[in-house]
């Protein structure tokens, strides 16, 4: 009798669980609410039934497991750079400790959300099963217009967003970028709307033809790092591609 009230309870838990809640923003007339896990395909035909062309469009997730996640990777991530800019002043490098101080400022001021990095190709979220993720919870689908930026953050002078050039590389970008002491400036990183992350050399001999789509933020990093501050470009960038749209 006790294990058939476990069962029970299993169950009731992942159907009290199993509901799915799309919030369209800013158009509430598109909401979709559905009784059970989703496959982002059907969400995404539901749009298109609607007459609404999503590709440049934001999908997060309202988790608070998630965003406690993400508060607590920028707790992590602040606390290494006040670090690091402290070991910096200890070496008598002044230019590193600005460079790690003005990072930290940028940090401070992103705001962030549970990013989802999926497709919003519909035919390509068809044809391949593993852009296809099933949906279960609360999420956000924010429609936006062709962005006409693109982000530069990281070790330069003036971060922020750039016009969006048609046909530029990530090395078109990146020569013309002013980098700050301790900056990696042979090469950049990429961040796609889509998550995925791309690198670029941006030595003028050997230029790279990475594309940059609207909408991506390039990260130029730190070139060399102690060893006590190993993957904090990686998290960064985990940061940067958690942006809120």
């Amino acid at each position: 009798m006790k294990s058939l009230f476990f069962v029970f309870l299993a169950l009731f838990s992942a159907t009290a669980y199993s509901q799915v809640k799309i919030t369209v923003l800013p158009n509430s007339a598109l909401n979709q609410q559905y009784t059970q896990p989703v496959r982002w395909q059907q969400v995404l035909a539901s749009l298109h039934a609607a007459g609404v062309d999503p590709r440049w469009s934001v999908l997060t997730r309202q988790s608070e497991d998630k965003l406690a996640e993400l508060t607590e990777l920028h707790r992590q991530v602040t606390d290494r750079l006040e670090r690091l800019g402290q070991y910096w002043a200890r070496q008598g490098n002044q230019g590193g400790l600005r460079s790690a101080y003005e990072l930290l400022a940028q940090l401070h001021a992103l705001p962030l959300a549970a990013y989802q990095p999926v497709s919003m190709d519909y035919d390509l979220v068809r044809l391949q099963p593993e852009q296809n993720p099933l949906l279960d919870g609360n999420y956000t689908i924010t429609l936006r217009d062709r962005p006409d930026f693109v982000w530069a953050q990281g070790l330069i002078r003036l971060p922020g967003k750039r016009p969006f050039v048609g046909g530029a590389f990530a090395y078109d970008y990146g020569k013309r970028l002013s980098t700050l002491p301790e900056a990696d400036s042979n090469n950049i990183w990429v961040i796609q709307p889509d998550g995925v992350v791309m690198t670029s050399g941006v030595d003028p001999f050997a230029p790279e033809f990475v594309g940059v789509a609207p909408g991506a933020t390039l990260y130029v990093g730190f070139k060399q790092l102690p060893a006590a501050f190993t993957g904090l470009n990686r998290q960064i960038m985990t940061l940067l591609a958690n942006r809120q749209p």
